[in-house]
Formats: structure tokens, sequence, C-alpha cells
């Protein structure tokens, strides 16, 4: 078994989570990568120092996730690759579990956990591939009124049940096992995102091979969510924007692409207005600096659908 786990900026999160993976009894079986990107930290001196044991990749720049993933693997050794983030903590024996089900089940490619809050609450991360009809769901708010109801509740697979077993679209790159051989025979995780939609590609070409993904419910780990990505909130969620509209373009055509970019289009233009509006008496409430963080955003939004290149630049916390 290798693990690798990305790194960046996250110095005291990871370490919970290499703390969390050594304290698994099963732990000297397992080799364990931290691909750093050119954290501005002390993560890679952190993990030196604390867990020798380690193999480090101390990346020259930010490669961005789907990269440095790749570069872990590179060096990894196991039969099967866990790729786990770093604001991660594993509890015992959930590392053993997922191996346990994907060695019992030939015919499935990628297996994930259920994924926690620390505060215990459930992150919906089965998910179905984007499309069209998600954005619709999503930005129409059908998906939060409606949730346990199909096709409702479809972009998060909100109405399954999240203690059990069951076959999805994909599964949040959080936590995501799969067999070496698997991993070769797919090439690696597609380099052409920097961040976000990585997941649902690697997960959509493994299916495409007829094989299946596992949202494995039984075992939880907990995810603290975005804490790289939180110190960089605007340039986060057009990265995620720009990936969902690679994805979509390259897995469900030029049709479906310029379809969901006008549904974002019709999504978020309201939104934008009455933010706006609402603007001037949140001032008055003291909340200016809020309101006027989701007007700039949902400006950015806006102004990357309407722009010539929607996609991703790999420009994002570089």
């Amino acid at each position: 078994m290798s693990i690798i786990i990305v790194s960046f900026n996250t110095a005291d999160l990871l370490a919970d989570c290499l703390q969390s993976v050594y304290d698994d009894p099963d732990s000297e079986h397992w080799q364990i990568i931290v691909a750093d990107n050119a954290s501005g930290d002390d993560s890679v001196a952190m993990v030196l120092e604390r867990f020798p044991g380690v193999h480090v990749l101390a990346l020259d720049r930010n490669y961005g996730f789907a990269a440095a993933n790749n570069r872990g693997a590179e060096v990894a050794c196991g039969d099967h690759l866990l790729f786990l983030n770093s604001d991660t903590v594993v509890p015992v024996g959930a590392i053993g579990e997922l191996a346990d089900y994907l060695e019992a089940t030939p015919d499935a490619a990628i297996v994930g956990a259920r994924l926690l809050s620390p505060d215990g609450s459930l992150q919906l991360s089965a998910r179905s591939f984007p499309g069209p009809l998600n954005t619709f769901l999503l930005y129409s708010g059908l998906s939060r009124l409606l949730p346990g109801v199909r096709p409702f509740g479809a972009p998060y697979l909100s109405y399954i049940d999240h203690t059990q077993v069951n076959d999805v679209d994909y599964v949040d790159g959080a936590c995501l096992m799969m067999r070496r051989a698997t991993f070769d025979r797919l090439g690696g995780w597609c380099e052409d995102y920097f961040l976000y939609a990585e997941d649902a590609d690697l997960c959509f070409r493994a299916r495409q091979l007829g094989a299946s993904v596992i949202y494995y419910g039984p075992r939880h780990i907990t995810h603290v969510g975005g804490a790289s990505a939180a110190r960089v909130a605007v340039r986060s969620t057009l990265e995620s924007h720009r990936s969902t509209f690679l994805f979509i373009l390259r897995h469900r055509g030029r049709a479906a692409f310029w379809l969901t970019r006008l549904l974002t289009t019709l999504g978020v233009l309201p939104r934008l207005l009455a933010t706006a509006i609402a603007y001037p008496f949140a001032a008055l409430l003291g909340r200016a600096d809020a309101m006027g963080s989701r007007v700039r955003l949902y400006r950015r939004v806006l102004a990357l659908c309407l722009s010539r290149n929607v996609l991703p630049t790999g420009g994002l916390m570089r």
C-alpha cells in the first residue's frame, strides 16, 4: 500500500493527518509519500523532523492537485494507491478496510470512504458527473429544496443511504483508493485540471473501462475541507467553475458545454443583482464586507462565463 498526500501550506493539518496514519498498527507495512506543492510554511521541514519515515517530494512550484498526485505515484511501489488529502484524519482500521473491500471486489476500480466534517456532520462526497442538469438543479436551488428526491438530489446524491455501500458516478478525491494496475491503465490523473473536477475525470475514465466506482459508507474519515483553497476563496471558486466546464466539454460534448455556460450565467446574474441591491442595507447593519465579497465573487463568475477562455489556466495559488 502506498499513501500519497498532496500538501500546500497546511503544516498543522498535515501533521494531524500523518499522525493518524501512523497510529494505525498496519502503517509499518505502508509507504507514505508527501508531495508538497512548494508550500510557503514549514510543511516540508515539519515532515522531515517529525516523520522521518515519510518519503517527501519537495516540488519546486505549485503544480496543482492532479500533477502532484502523479508525481507521488511515480515513486509509489504499493499494489494499492490511496490518495489522501492533507486535511484529513483517518481512524484506525479505515485504510485496511477500504483495501480489503477493493481486493474482494474485482469489478471495482475506485473506492472512497464516507467523509465527515470535524463536527461529525456528513460531507456529501458521493456525486453524479457534472452536466447541464446538475448545473440547473444547483443554481435553481432545487437540489437544496428537495435533496432527498430523485432527480433533484442528483448533484450530491443526497437521496442515497450514506452509511451503506453504493455504486456511484464518482467519489471525492480527498480519500480515493485504487489498484496500481488500474492507475497505470488510466494513465494517472489528468493534469489539465489544476484543482477540482480531476476526481470526476479520473472516475469517469475508470467507468469507461466498464469498472465501478464505490462509495464505501460503512467507514468514514474526518475531512476539514478546502483548507488550502480557503485562503484564495474567489480564485478557488473560479477554478472550480473552470474545471467543471473542462470536464463537460471533454465528456459531455460542446452542446452541453455551451448550455452549462448559459445556465451558469442565468444562475449567477440574479444573485449578483440581488446582492448588489442588498449591499446598502447590509452596510447599515455592519455587514458590508461580507456582502461586498459576495458581490465581487458573483461578478467574477459572471465575467468568467462571458469570457473567451473559460478553461483552467493553472494560475490558482501559484
